[in-house]
């Protein structure tokens, strides 16, 4: 974890990810928040849990916008629950997104979309299926 350190009565926290740059300016600051994914079981509802910042930074340079990693990416989606593909509902809140999207912005096969954080696809596969190209992003840390 990087240090903090104070510049010119600025906060920073570190390096920006993806130009190194210093991170001096707030996206979000959402206060302490348990880890996603951190399930208690019945005999740990009497126990501490852990809470870190969910502060997110954005970068004067590239304006990438992140958090600092206090947890392993390994140690936190070990038991991920999220399935977004298997909620028929959620489903069909996609499907009426990309319906709405197509319309209102005319998108054609001519047309390109871009999704980042894709997840497992599952937004995407409406706009293929109306025939309209489409790229996932799924970012992967070590």
């Amino acid at each position: 974890m990087n240090q903090e350190k104070i510049t010119n009565n600025k906060q920073s926290k570190g390096s920006c990810l993806f130009c190194g740059s210093e991170l001096n300016h707030t996206f979000v600051d959402l206060g302490m928040s348990p880890p996603c994914e951190s399930y208690r079981q019945p005999e740990q509802l009497n126990e501490m849990e852990p809470f870190y910042p969910l502060h997110a930074y954005v970068c004067e340079k590239c304006f990438l916008v992140q958090l600092q990693e206090y947890i392993r990416p390994e140690n936190i989606f070990s038991d991920y629950a999220y399935f977004s593909s298997y909620s028929q509902t959620w489903l069909q809140h996609a499907k009426n997104y990309v319906d709405t999207v197509v319309e209102r912005f005319q998108l054609t096969a001519q047309s390109q979309v871009v999704e980042i954080a894709s997840n497992d696809g599952y937004l995407l596969q409406y706009f293929v299926a109306k025939g309209i190209p489409a790229l996932g992003y799924v970012l992967i840390v070590h």
